[in-house]
């Protein structure tokens, strides 16, 4: 595991380099550390708890909606922004 984010971010963007879709390819972590964010929030200030389960389907459910916000403009599924990455 890195020991720096910036270690981690060029490890990512490496290991993406024969992703279908860059755009979204990059912002992947993005959304995963809003999501740990979120939830770490939620835990600390309103005592509320999700499962893994949950956490990993708002992950994926956000990087959906940047996706289609941010960078596409154009409405796509949730299995095709992850068959893309």
């Amino acid at each position: 595991m890195p020991g720096k984010i910036t270690v981690a971010l060029t490890s990512w963007e490496h290991a993406g380099l024969l992703a279908k879709n860059r755009g979204r390819w990059r912002i992947v972590p993005t959304s995963i550390w809003w999501t740990i964010w979120k939830e770490r929030n939620s835990r600390c200030f309103e005592s509320i708890e999700n499962s893994m389960r949950q956490i990993k389907l708002n992950c994926i459910l956000l990087l959906c909606f940047w996706c289609n916000q941010l960078l596409l403009n154009d409405p796509v599924s949730i299995i095709d922004v992850l068959d893309s990455l």
